[in-house]
């Protein structure tokens, strides 16, 4: 698991390096979700709050790469995820950039770590040179824990966060 993360790092400051622009947004991520339990075929609806960092980074006309981290306590137990995935700016505006991200996402917690994917789809208003606030939504997949026998069929959990509402900073 060090060893994971320590490579995660040294891509992370390695492809920093080559980034021409850089956002870091912290905010909200109070979300709506649907755990699936397919042995049973039961739905189980659960509402959850926590605050998450955002850094974005983008190479080239618009294309670049997102790194989230997101800690959060679930069932009396903490968890840490984090994802890293593909992030296309578009400006629609002198003071209205649209954010789209989707790649994997890691949960790591005592029990073992866990998988899924996430989409998700901002709206940055520029106030500011330097400061934005970040409007959005989108969907993540959990498929459950490495190493279970139920991985992707009865861990199954769709999150769809509410309206996600942040603050960020350019630099």
């Amino acid at each position: 698991m060090k060893r994971i993360l320590i490579l995660l790092s040294v891509l992370l400051a390695a492809s920093s390096l080559y980034a021409v622009d850089f956002d870091f947004v912290i905010g909200q991520k109070t979300g709506a979700s649907l755990d699936f339990d397919n042995s049973q075929g039961n739905f189980k609806p659960s509402f959850n709050f926590n605050v998450d960092a955002e850094l974005d980074m983008d190479f080239d006309e618009g294309h670049g790469m997102m790194v989230g981290i997101n800690p959060y306590a679930e069932n009396g137990q903490v968890k840490f995820g984090l994802s890293v995935g593909y992030a296309y700016r578009l400006e629609i505006s002198r003071n209205t950039d649209f954010m789209f991200s989707v790649g994997p996402t890691l949960t790591f917690a005592s029990t073992g770590v866990g998988f899924g994917v996430f989409v998700d789809a901002n709206f940055d208003f520029i106030l500011t040179d330097l400061v934005f606030i970040r409007v959005g939504t989108g969907v993540e997949l959990y498929f459950g824990e490495f190493g279970s026998e139920s991985f992707g069929r009865q861990d199954l959990s769709m999150l769809i966060p509410l309206p996600y509402i942040g603050v960020g900073f350019q630099f």
